[in-house]
């Protein structure tokens, strides 16, 4: 059973995947996962643009919460999965990542991708994240995790 987000079904898979990435690359966040995933449900736009962590007094920073990135990129992937709206360009792609998620969703070990598929996915996402206002080193580093947990392929780090 999944939840309905920005017209596109955010399915219990999906929410396990962004779980599991958080968990692993994320776990000062792990905590405040459900509220974050109660707030991305009814109204995902908002939620991207404004969860703040507190940081400690004085300190003169403002800490922004990844979770929302995480959330709104396997959202996206999910809802190439459910729309298929990715374009014929990335048809190939598209029901590579497709099978994965369904895959994955499923409990069952995602069919990998080969590098470059991964690569063509990861761009995507980061695309994605920065046109919803992430800075491009959380959008890589966010796309990187969520293509590793959700499609099986890890694309490696860049430094």
């Amino acid at each position: 059973m999944g939840r309905e987000v920005s017209g596109f079904e955010f399915a219990e898979g999906d929410v396990e995947i962004a779980r599991a990435v958080v968990d692993a690359r994320y776990p000062r966040e792990s905590e405040i996962f459900d509220d974050t995933l109660d707030d991305f449900v009814l109204d995902p736009e908002r939620t991207v643009r404004g969860v703040r962590l507190g940081a400690p007094v004085g300190i003169g920073i403002d800490l922004v919460s990844v979770t929302p990135y995480v959330l709104s990129a396997v959202g996206f992937l999910g809802g190439m999965v459910a729309e298929k709206v990715v374009e014929d360009a990335y048809g190939a792609v598209r029901d590579r990542v497709r099978r994965a998620i369904v895959r994955r969703r499923e409990g069952r070990a995602p069919e990998a991708v080969d590098a470059a598929e991964a690569e063509q996915v990861r761009v995507l996402v980061v695309v994605h994240l920065v046109g919803q206002g992430a800075e491009q080193t959380v959008a890589e580093d966010v796309a990187r995790h969520v293509v590793v947990e959700a499609l099986g392929h890890d694309i490696g780090t860049a430094g």
